[in-house]
């Protein structure tokens, strides 16, 4: 039992310093998590938007992963009666926590302002490019005492904790600056156009300045650059009914992975009032590509927005997390103007 439980710790150790992705929060409702996505999408918030996000996966194995973020959006207008051209970006704070390993002994922490810069193409609607900026700390640190280490093992009495590992003085807490850029372009088409209701693609670079994250003392471990490219388009079917078609592609260090999927949204008949005013729920249906399968709903209105997702993991780790996929919940609230919720995504 020891022998597995250093084990598992180290591959956990490994997978964290080699996998890349492993060093950024993953959500499947990327959509929902915009200053982690993309800083430009600071830009696309008109009113103040206050966001919470939780994922949790491996929930049956003995050390379960888990993710959370907090993030608000303040927009920025220079005349807020010049539509759209008045509305000149944003500004944006978030603060995220990882927790994995046994006791949730390996633990990464970052906090980031951003900061988004709106250029118009067009005084008549929509059509603009948005440059976004992000600026963050982040601290790794590793909870020692949770450790088991091999020279522990007595042969008389098995695991004695007051023999103290010589390795243990190696292992250190770590802070470091981090940087990440974006750009982001939305055109909405003109209100008589039922077909195409918007276009959107963006594009970030996150760690660009290659930021040195070991816990290992006298160990060097860069950050490679983590490049996301992301997109889409909504569709309008009816006044109430829209299908948009989303993706999102991330490379870092010659690791790619792929999300692609659609949203069915649909404004619900229920005379409503007051925040819960223009309900809006959106069905979602995703794949990640040689990974899982993720299914989706959510709920918006003027003010609120919750989201539920679940991911189906289809590689060879479901046979050893005995079918138990991962969750994840959002919720916005959003100081709204008295106007109908628009689906961005």
């Amino acid at each position: 039992m020891l022998k597995n439980r250093f084990s598992l710790f180290v591959i956990l150790l490994l997978f964290s310093s080699f996998k890349g992705f492993a060093q950024d929060p993953v959500f499947s409702q990327f959509y929902n998590s915009a200053i982690y996505l993309n800083p430009a999408l600071i830009g696309e918030e008109e009113n103040m938007y206050l966001n919470f996000a939780h994922r949790s996966q491996w929930g049956s194995l003995e050390f379960p992963y888990t993710t959370s973020q907090v993030s608000l959006i303040i927009p920025y207008f220079n005349d807020k009666h010049v539509v759209p051209e008045g509305h000149v970006g944003g500004v944006g704070v978030s603060f995220y926590g990882d927790e994995a390993g046994q006791g949730s002994s390996l633990k990464t922490y970052g906090g980031n302002a951003s900061f988004a810069y709106n250029l118009h193409l067009s005084n008549k609607t929509v059509n603009r490019i948005t440059f976004g900026m992000q600026l963050g700390f982040i601290n790794k640190k590793i909870d020692r005492s949770q450790l088991e280490w091999g020279e522990q093992y007595n042969p008389f009495i098995g695991f004695d904790n007051s023999i103290v590992p010589a390795e243990l003085d190696q292992l250190q807490n770590r802070t470091f600056f981090d940087i990440t850029a974006g750009v982001f372009w939305r055109y909405f088409a003109n209100s008589d156009t039922k077909k195409i209701q918007s276009v959107y693609a963006g594009f970030s670079a996150g760690h660009l300045n290659h930021p040195d994250e070991s816990i290992l003392e006298g160990n060097m471990n860069r950050l490679p650059v983590l490049y996301k490219v992301h997109g889409g388009m909504v569709f309008e079917l009816s006044q109430k009914t829209s299908i948009s078609a989303n993706f999102l592609s991330l490379l870092q260090d010659q690791v790619n992975q792929t999300n692609i999927g659609s949203f069915l949204s649909y404004q619900l008949p229920f005379d409503t009032r007051g925040q819960m005013s223009n309900l809006v729920t959106r069905i979602g249906a995703w794949y990640r590509v040689e990974d899982s399968f993720i299914a989706s709903i959510e709920f918006l209105t003027n003010n609120l927005q919750f989201g539920f997702s679940y991911d189906w993991n289809v590689t060879s780790l479901r046979y050893n997390n005995r079918g138990t996929g991962s969750y994840e919940i959002s919720m916005g609230y959003r100081f709204f103007k008295p106007a109908a919720p628009k689906v961005r995504y």
